[in-house]
């Protein structure tokens, strides 16, 4: 069974070092599994910032928060991990 390689997943700078204007930031806490998620499910770019809030980035293991481009990649990560 040979898979699909997306040429916009190899080819493309996924992970931005901040969020553009444009991108939707999502309310449920980056962890290292929900990125992993992010990074095998989804397509398009996003960017990962730091919570002010650390208190609970230590208490679910959280790296962050993030932001994605597509308004619908934003919408299908919060239904999975809030």
């Amino acid at each position: 069974m040979h898979e699909y390689i997306d040429p916009r997943i190899w080819f493309c700078e996924r992970e931005l070092l901040y969020p553009p204007k444009h991108f939707v930031t999502t309310k449920a806490k980056l962890t290292e599994e929900s990125k992993q998620w992010v990074l095998d499910t989804l397509s398009g770019r996003f960017a990962v910032t730091q919570n002010n809030d650390n208190l609970f980035d230590d208490m679910f293991d959280s790296i962050g928060i993030v932001s994605f481009e597509d308004p619908r990649e934003a919408m299908i990560f919060e239904l999975k991990w809030s």
